[in-house]
This record gives C-alpha cells, structure tokens and sequence, in this order.
C-alpha cells in the first residue's frame, strides 16, 4: 500500500513537470546512455530465512532435521554448538528461524529461549568453519504488523495460516472472551489484528502487544484498543472507552514501592542481550504478603528454579498465575487446595534467580505467556483526558482497517 501511494506522488509529479511549459514544444528523441549502477556484494546474497513451528517435544536438532539439515549437519552442530542444547526450554507454537545460504547450507539459527521469568534471544552463526554467537551489533527494530483474515475453518486455523504468532492469536481468543465464544466463529466472519513485531536481522523474532483488533461475526463487529497506563501496564477498551474485560478484582500483593520490571521486551544496556521479561515485577520489603487476585486451585507450590520458591493458581479455562522468589509458603496453602480473592498465599522474597525482594507475577492461558496488566490485575476507568487521547488513536486505526475492511482475502502488512 506504501508503494501504491508512493507511485500516485511519482505520477502526481510527473503531470505537473510537463504542465510546466507554457507554450508546446516540437519533441525530438533523445538517447543517453548510463553507465550500470554499481552495487555493493552483500556477503549474504543469494540466502533466505526459513520459519519453523515449534511442536510439542521438538529439539532443536530435530527442527533443523525438519528444515533439511543433513544428518552429518546436525552432529556437527550438536558438537560444536555454543550453548548447551540440553539446557533449552522451547515452547510450542513458538518460531524457530533459519537462513539458508546460497548452497542450500544453514548458516544462522534464532529463536527465544524461556528462562524461568524471561525469555533470551539466542542468535547462532555458521562462521569459518565453526558454530558460535551472533557476534555482531544487536540490531532490532519494533513494528507495527497488520494482518486481516476471513475465516474458511476455525478462527485459530485461519490466523496461523497468515502467519499471526500463537502469542497473538492467544491473546485475542481472551480479549473478547467476555464479548463472544471464540470457538463459535465460523466460516466467512473475519479478522483484523494490529500488533507490534520485534525484528533482528531483518526476522520477526517476537512480538509485543496487540494494538487493535475488529471481530466481524453474524452482522455485528466487536472493537479492542490498547491503551497503556506506564509501567503497570495496558488494558483493552471498546469504541466507547468501555474496558473490555473486567479483569481480576484484587492485585497479587499488599503493597509495593514500585515496578521493578514491567512485561515486554527489553534490550540490556551493557551486556546489549534481547530479553522478554514474561512477567510483572513488583519490588517489596520481604516478607509483604502476596495474595490471590481471584478465587482460584493451587496447581503448584515449591522451588521451581529460576523462580525460586512458587505457587501456581489455576482460574479455569486455561488460565493460570504464578507468584515467584518467594521466601515463605502459607501453611494450608497447599496444592489442590482452593483460594478465594484476597487469601494470602505466600510473602515476598528473593529466592531463585533474583537481586532483591520483590514478586515476580506471570499469567499464562494454555501455557502461553500474556500481559498481565491485559487479563489479571484490575482495568482502569480511563479519564476524561485518556478518552480523548484513546480517541485520537482510533480515529487513526480506523483509517488503517478501512483500507482492509471486505477484502475476501488474507492481507498481510508491516510497516
């Protein structure tokens, strides 16, 4: 579409240089001949990058079998590989990239690995003779990705096949789940989706939040606006600045000086590693009481590494929430047990993988991670300065989906 409105100025220009005389001209040919421009050899010409879905009980080494990787290949990257393959926690539905250079060789490997609390992007290169780390500047750039679909199957169905991220596709089944049965979607309603890609090399590697999203099913069609309240994050709101979901009544802890690390993808200052920090953290004096935020059945409670001492809460349909670094357990809180909204169920510390107390808060349905500010804290009445400001942005969204609105076909854009 950029192009298309890039060509309409070219033309535009074009009209008005030969407007420009004010009396005609007798037209003669006119021949010049130009040298050839001269173009720089790029070392990875001729390569291209392959996506590969993670499913359940993958390894790496059997993805890049998947990928056409040669048995002898995958020893020799299994032997040489910089990082302990042993040691990675790959989800599924979770992409996997490789480039492929121009004889059919797998020069480069990235993906994000999940680290108990965050997810570290893991760039491996094919670089004389040898596997190792990407050793060049961490380059990434975040864009907004638009993807428009109507439904032949199943919502889910249609959505992976335009290449939208199982992030994504998770997120928006629990944005309207309040509005609409997602199952219910059939055959001929449609979908648009406004999110945010993370790049590195020039591959979309992650995502961020979802934007905006339109659901058009039996002759009504269901809005959802981002709109981000700082560090504790954002919430969805209708056409009318209604919040879309209620979200949960209380918040997971008593009291906290402040947000330490908020959800999303950060780019660390010194060691310059992209990291996806899958939770909220809130920085507390030990010992302050964490609490469930809505009634809920302990799934789990004890050490689970990197977090440290954990609990786990499970609220039915898939979600669940967990509460890290942990210095103490509750006595009654004990798995299978039920909780009701407010209940104490542990006091924070830094147990695990931490460099002082706080609590580190995650939410996950179906095993994906999601904002909790989205789904499991409490949603904000907005101002009368954030509606105007959220209206702002719609008027510019609407604009954007006007353009995909009834097309018959998938429509992909990144801009």
């Amino acid at each position: 579409m950029a192009g298309c409105f890039l060509g309409v100025l070219a033309c535009a220009g074009i009209y008005r240089a030969v407007q420009t005389p004010s009396a005609p001209t007798a037209a003669r040919p006119f021949e010049q001949k130009l040298p050839a421009p001269k173009l720089q050899a790029r070392a990875d010409a001729g390569s291209y990058w392959h996506d590969a879905e993670v499913q359940s009980g993958d390894t790496l080494q059997l993805i890049l079998a998947r990928l056409g990787m040669d048995a002898k290949s995958v020893q020799a990257f299994e032997q040489q590989s910089p990082i302990d393959l042993k040691a990675l926690q790959l989800r599924a539905g979770q992409i996997v990239s490789v480039r492929v250079n121009e004889k059919q060789e797998v020069s480069d490997v990235q993906f994000f690995n999940d680290d108990d609390g965050e997810r570290n992007l893991i760039a491996l290169e094919y670089r004389n003779g040898k596997w190792q780390l990407h050793t060049g500047a961490v380059d990434t750039e975040t864009l907004p990705s638009l993807r428009s679909v109507v439904i032949t199957t199943s919502a889910s169905g249609a959505l992976a096949k335009a290449g939208v991220p199982i992030e994504i596709r998770t997120a928006l089944k629990e944005m309207f789940a309040d509005k609409f049965d997602w199952n219910s979607l059939q055959a001929g309603d449609s979908i648009r989706v406004l999110y945010e890609s993370l790049y590195f090399r020039g591959q979309e590697v992650a995502t961020g939040n979802v934007l905006a999203a339109e659901v058009s099913t039996q002759g009504a069609t269901y809005y959802a606006y981002y709109y981000e309240h700082g560090d504790a994050g954002g919430n969805f709101y209708d056409e009318t600045g209604n919040a879309l979901q209620k979200g949960f009544a209380g918040q997971p802890i008593e009291h906290y000086t402040r947000i330490s690390s908020p959800y999303g993808i950060r780019i660390h200052p010194v060691l310059k590693t992209v990291r996806m920090h899958t939770g909220i953290d809130y920085a507390a004096p030990q010992g302050t009481k964490v609490l469930a935020p809505s009634d809920g059945v302990v799934r789990f409670r004890g050490w689970k590494g990197g977090y440290g001492n954990a609990v786990i809460l499970a609220h039915g349909n898939g979600l669940e929430t967990l509460y890290g670094h942990l210095s103490a357990f509750i006595s009654g809180v004990e798995e299978g047990t039920s909780v009701q909204a407010g209940d104490v169920i542990g006091l924070v510390g830094s147990t695990g993988r931490s460099t002082g107390p706080h609590l580190h808060y995650e939410v996950r349905i179906d095993g994906q991670h999601v904002n909790p500010a989205t789904i499991a804290l409490p949603t904000p009445v907005l101002s009368a300065q954030d509606l105007a400001t959220l209206q702002g942005r719609q008027r510019q969204i609407q604009q954007l989906m006007q353009s995909v609105r009834g097309l018959p076909v998938p429509v992909s854009q990144k801009n």
